[in-house]
């Protein structure tokens, strides 16, 4: 996938039932350029629409991804099968005694946790918190997590529009708490998952926020 129906896709992730002349604009293609590749998209199963009835006028199409289409998006589950494997080898007789299926998954993706961040560590001590903030966004766009960040009402709001383990996640939120635990760690802050495709949010993503001092959102807003 590339080109403008790769991008047709990549605004659909962000802009949840979108239009044709939403999509237009966001490409820079005219209306019936557009409504070519959706029907292209549409005949793959990438993309499907709804009808929008308004109070006056035609009824409008709002298109929106399908599961199809989320999958076309990066995904990277060959790294996460890896990596669990490699968990799991290192698990001992301690580690599992007395636990459930559920938790010892919330271990394996604790653990997986620290490892990615590990490395990470030199380069974040002593930093400021806009540093952080930086090399946290720099590391979700290496991994294709499609980020947005936003600071506002006293919070860091982290917005994760692409998961590159969507389906694995929609399963099991142990996944999720990898993510958290990654993000915490990187931040050195608490953080709070508001929002999660497990719990169905799947249209506007996986969403973790983080309470900010007022001198902390100053700077961050300033930077």
């Amino acid at each position: 996938m590339e080109g403008t129906r790769l991008r047709i896709l990549q605004i659909l992730q962000k802009n949840t039932n979108d239009t044709v002349e939403g999509l237009a604009k966001g490409v820079g293609l005219a209306s019936a350029t557009i409504r070519r590749h959706l029907d292209i998209l549409q005949r793959d199963h990438l993309v499907a629409f709804s009808e929008v009835r308004k109070k006056t006028g035609r009824p409008e199409h709002s298109f929106y991804l399908t599961e199809e289409g989320q999958e076309a998006l990066p995904k990277n589950y060959s790294k996460l099968l890896g990596m669990v494997v490699q968990q799991l080898s290192e698990l001992s007789e301690r580690d599992t005694l007395g636990k459930d299926g559920s938790d010892v998954l919330d271990l394996v993706f604790s653990r997986l946790a620290d490892e990615v961040v590990r490395p990470l560590k030199a380069d974040l001590a002593g930093k400021s918190l806009g540093e952080r903030v930086a090399s946290l966004e720099r590391h979700l766009e290496d991994q294709t997590f499609l980020p947005e960040m936003d600071v506002s009402d006293g919070l860091l709001k982290i917005r994760l529009m692409n998961c590159p383990f969507r389906s694995v996640a929609l399963q099991s939120k142990a996944v999720c708490t990898f993510d958290l635990n990654v993000i915490s760690s990187m931040l050195d802050m608490n953080v709070e998952r508001r929002n999660c495709i497990h719990d169905g949010d799947s249209g506007s993503g996986c969403m973790y926020v983080a309470d900010l001092s007022a001198e902390a959102e100053r700077q961050l807003t300033t930077a």
